[in-house]
């Protein structure tokens, strides 16, 4: 301690140069806009962006990237859900159906044509395609409706917010809108964005059939043709190819395969382009068929189908089936182009060094296009790819191959997914890659996973485990480094609030890691694994077995060779705050002591800002010495972090606002509470200016401390007000941050206390708080203080 406080100099107010940025950075609301208000005092105010929003140009459409441009027949089941949705005016009631059936007979594509009807006709004046298979999938796609929408607030990467601004827009505008939830697989995922709105309609895709029983008003079931319209969608899907004058073997046979495929509209399309390809007639298709019967491997439960998929499949070239391979380990849908367009062509894998010509990547494209396995849309430049083409084509590949395939894709994925960039203007469209290609990082884990399962051999490539932690983190303006145009990843999906989805490919790299080569060097992948699972863990509020994680990848760091001091200095760093957070203070400053000697040990050797120690390093060193009762130290190194940040290029903007933060919570030990409520309010200024997520954890900790602070000066409307835009944050991750919402609860009780005409939902509010308290701490002695409450809480947010 006493060379930290050797370190110390004499700190002067802020420099001209921060006041001159501050002035151009104007306060922002304390609220949250839209999330933070109660649904009573947003009425005039939605009122007015709706408005606002009324001024669009309609129709407001956001389609699927592809879609099928030959519609066939389906007539009466469009009859149908018309009539269907007839029954109520749009403008006045909501309306849902659920149509259902098996993969591949057109549901999607007959919601399309529906779509598009009511759009023609003049009846809608905003419609909504909403890719619902998995969580990432259905967040983006409400991200991209409010950002279509130019929703005040909307921002690209704040999914949360997103969702619940567009929640609201549907239940408060007048507009006639259609939401279209195509593969909805998970009811409880769908009825968390469903609209409780009083208009509108909304349409399901699915597979399962309670759907239209447990969720939607209604469900129509789409079969598959019978015989005779099965081969009348073939003949019409090669109508260019067939002469005038159908002769009566081209009927029979189209008869004869129809009733094979048992009118399976996926199917049939895969075999006419089949037919097309090879210049065939139906008759000489069926002809060289049946000489060249194939095994059934369980796809969609009928041996034909499979069995003239597999025949298509030989048709294959190899640049195709490697082209192929890798779309059945990604998402199906939104497959950009750009992923086979590397940079550097030396790191396409060997089997597709062919994409780097566009003239052979075009070739093998058209050949997959023109079998109706995948489609292509023009405009975005993406593909996608029906997921039984994707499942029957990895039962068609051997073990090897789809191992192949899988590591070709992680290596595609690797390269295309952001790292580094020098220039830091180039943020918003690194945000923007992380959110496109973060499906398919998803993909590729959750089909490692069914592979390992399948097949003990199944291995994963060193790229893939590298991609699964470069996705862990976040790209974001450095904290660390000196080096002011450099970015890096940290947390990425942990920044973004992703906890479900980091668990879950946590798991799965730990089980990827094992299938390295023995002796493969895996200390750095080990110790940021190890890293993430112990801040994960912290977040959920389980802190004590976060620390043991986050030692553990100290330890792992200190067998690096060459021994690099500066992720150690990190690794420590993370501990400390683990351990801050179990308010062990003394032990959490020895760490931040050894995270700074290791940082000075790695300074000291460059060329340039030699013998400094970092700004994060000292604010985490403050926060622990603050809590541990040193406040007269905490707050002078507090400052010369943030005099460090005003003085560094790019401006941190969030590291300047966990400062102010820091600062504002001990001006509150000190009772300067006029001087706490300023920095509580810069740090919320600035962590807004810096674009971060409004429904970070960190955001509603500054609202709740504005709170506590206006509670202590007397000011009891101002202390509701804030801690009820609090609570909506903190209600979202409840039941993973449980000690963060009490607390936020028991504090609100205390406002509303002082108001004898809210004494009973004073009285509610305190036991509900209470009840969360024990919960996350059964042996809590005290849970009428707020330190009862604020010991529990990640020291970040504390």
């Amino acid at each position: 301690m006493d060379e930290i406080l050797s370190r110390m100099e004499t700190l002067s107010r802020f420099t001209e140069r921060r006041s001159s940025r501050m002035e151009e950075s104007p306060r922002r609301p304390s609220t949250l806009s839209m999330l933070s208000e109660s649904r009573d005092s947003r009425d005039s105010r939605d009122s007015r962006k709706v408005s606002q929003q009324e001024e669009l140009t309609f129709p407001v459409i956001v389609r699927p990237s592809t879609r099928t441009s030959r519609f066939f027949d389906r007539t009466d089941v469009v009859g149908k859900m018309n009539s269907f949705f007839s029954k109520s005016d749009p403008q006045r009631s909501f309306l849902s159906l659920a149509i259902y059936g098996l993969g591949g007979v057109g549901k999607s594509s007959v919601a399309m044509r529906f779509a598009e009807g009511k759009l023609d006709r003049r009846e809608l004046d905003c419609m909504f395609w909403i890719h619902s298979e998995k969580p990432v999938s259905i967040r983006q796609s409400f991200t991209d409706i409010a950002m279509r929408l130019k929703l005040p607030d909307a921002r690209p990467k704040d999914h949360e917010e997103n969702h619940v601004l567009v929640l609201n827009w549907l239940q408060q505008t007048q507009c006639r809108w259609l939401l279209v939830y195509d593969n909805a697989e998970d009811m409880d995922l769908l009825r968390d964005y469903w609209p409780s709105a009083s208009r509108g309609q909304a349409l399901i895709t699915t597979r399962n059939r309670s759907f239209g029983f447990e969720i939607a008003d209604g469900g129509l079931e789409i079969h598959t043709w019978d015989t005779e319209t099965g081969s009348r969608f073939l003949l019409h899907l090669l109508s260019t190819d067939i002469s005038e004058e159908l002769k009566e073997d081209e009927v029979v046979s189209a008869t004869e395969l129809s009733h094979k495929l048992s009118g399976h509209a996926l199917a049939i399309s895969h075999m006419a382009g089949l037919i097309h390809r090879r210049a065939w007639s139906i008759a000489e298709f069926m002809k060289i068929y049946d000489q060249h019967p194939s095994e059934m491997h369980g796809v969609s439960g009928n041996n034909s189908i499979n069995a003239l998929w597999d025949f298509a499949f030989k048709s294959l070239d190899p640049q195709s089936r490697a082209i192929l391979g890798v779309l059945c380990f990604v998402a199906p849908d939104n497959i950009p182009q750009s992923l086979f367009e590397l940079e550097d062509p030396a790191n396409l894998p060997e089997l597709l060094h062919f994409c780097s010509d566009d003239f052979h990547f075009s070739e093998a494209t058209e050949c997959l296009l023109t079998l109706a396995l995948i489609k292509r849309d023009k405009a975005s430049r993406t593909f996608s790819i029906h997921r039984l083409v994707q499942t029957s084509f990895k039962y068609y590949m051997t073990p090897e191959q789809r191992n192949q395939s899988f590591d070709d894709a992680a290596v595609l994925i690797s390269h295309a997914f952001p790292r580094r960039d020098s220039n830091v203007a180039q943020l918003y469209l690194m945000w923007e890659r992380c959110a496109l290609f973060l499906p398919h990082v998803l993909s590729l884990k959750d089909r490692f996973r069914e592979e390992k399962k399948a097949n003990p051999l199944f291995t994963a490539p060193r790229t893939y485990c590298e991609l699964s932690n470069a996705c862990q983190r976040q790209v974001y303006p450095s904290k660390y480094t000196f080096q002011t145009t450099k970015l890096i990843y940290y947390r990425y999906l942990l920044e973004i609030n992703a906890y479900s989805e980091l668990e879950d490919l946590i798991e799965v790299n730990n089980m990827a890691i094992s299938t390295l080569p023995q002796g493969a060097p895996t200390i750095g992948l080990q110790g940021s694994l190890t890293s993430h699972t112990g801040q994960l863990l912290i977040r959920l509020g389980r802190p004590s077995e976060g620390v043991q994680w986050l030692k553990k990848s100290y330890e792992i760091r200190s067998h690096d060779v060459p021994f690099n001091p500066r992720e150690s200095a990190w690794a420590a760093e993370n501990a400390a705050n683990g351990i801050s957070t179990m308010n062990d203070f003394k032990e959490g400053v020895k760490w931040l002591e050894k995270s700074r000697y290791h940082w000075l040990e790695w300074s000291n050797k460059q060329d340039t800002a030699r013998g400094e120690w970092p700004a994060c390093i000292m604010k985490s060193l403050g926060v622990s010495l603050t809590w541990a009762g040193e406040l007269k130290l905490a707050q002078d190194l507090i400052n010369q972090a943030l005099q460090q940040i005003e003085s560094k290029e790019p401006y941190n903007w969030a590291m300047a606002a966990y400062t102010h933060f820091s600062l504002g919570t001990i001006d509150r030990h000190n009772r300067k509470l006029d001087s706490a409520e300023a920095h509580f309010m810069e740090a919320q200024n600035l962590w807004g200016k810096g674009d971060q997520l409004r429904t970070d954890p960190f955001n509603a900790a500054c609202m709740y401390r504005l709170g506590c602070t206006a509670l202590d000066q007397g000011k009891v409307e101002a202390a509701v007000k804030h801690l009820k835009d609090a609570m909506v944050l903190t209600e979202m991750r409840k039941a993973s941050m449980v000690a963060e919402h009490a607390r936020t609860i028991f504090k609100l009780a205390e406002a509303l206390e002082q108001e004898p005409r809210e004494a009973k939902e004073a009285a509610r509010l305190r036991q509900e708080a209470e009840h969360l308290l024990y919960l996350r701490d059964p042996n809590s002695k005290n849970s009428g203080v707020e330190h009862a409450y604020d010991s529990l809480v990640n020291i970040l947010w504390r």
